[in-house]
């Protein structure tokens, strides 16, 4: 059977992001930092004969999928379970703030991050589910090609901690930074994960 190879992608960094700020499944803007990381991610897979990208619904994720996808004449999909983990009364919440006003909740996600739900939030394994149904049914729609999924740090933990057959509770033991690589080579049934949070591509900007 011939190999189907997924870059699971980050999206750049944004205004939130630099602000320690909750995001979830709000939109914030990319930051020029997180734009510079855009033209380099995009440059990293130049040369890679990606065929479909994907992307989740949020801003940030579609604008850097559409960068990725013009570069190699592809109209980017979107993909509504690709989309980060909803958070609920923590999107748009400073991190040192919930510190203070949501502290046991914020060190059990710390500690235990598989066992919390955010207020009006998903949990991790509600995230996975619905992102490894989406992995999966894309990687089959395009068996033997390179396709690209850009998604968000929370979505892609919970993909490649399956793929990995690691544990929920293993979720602050993976990194994905902004505008970062994963490359995943499917065969069959069988997922090898080739490349892990790569950032070489980023130089100063990682």
């Amino acid at each position: 059977m011939s190999v189907t190879s997924v870059y699971l992608l980050r999206h750049g960094e944004t205004t939130w992001n630099a602000e320690r700020r909750f995001q979830g499944t709000q939109n914030s803007p990319l930051s020029a930092r997180g734009r510079h990381q855009v033209a380099r991610l995009v440059e990293a897979l130049r040369d890679v004969p990606v065929t479909a990208v994907y992307s989740s619904p949020l801003l940030r994720a579609q604008e850097t999928a559409r960068a990725v996808a013009t570069a190699h004449d592809v109209v980017p999909a979107v993909v509504d379970d690709l989309r980060e983990l909803e958070m609920g009364e923590w999107e748009n919440r400073l991190l040192d703030d919930l510190a203070l006003e949501d502290g046991a909740r914020m060190q059990a996600w710390r500690d235990a991050p598989h066992t919390v739900r955010m207020p009006r939030g998903e949990s991790l394994s509600d995230v996975q589910d619905r992102a490894l149904r989406a992995f999966w049914d894309l990687a089959a729609r395009h068996q033997g090609r390179a396709i690209v999924l850009l998604a968000h740090g929370g979505v892609n933990k919970t993909i490649l901690l399956a793929l990995l057959g690691a544990p929920l509770a293993s979720y602050w033991r993976i990194r994905q930074s902004n505008a970062c690589i994963n490359l995943v080579e499917v065969d069959g049934a069988q997922p090898r994960v080739i490349a892990l949070n790569e950032t070489v591509h980023l130089g100063a900007d990682a």
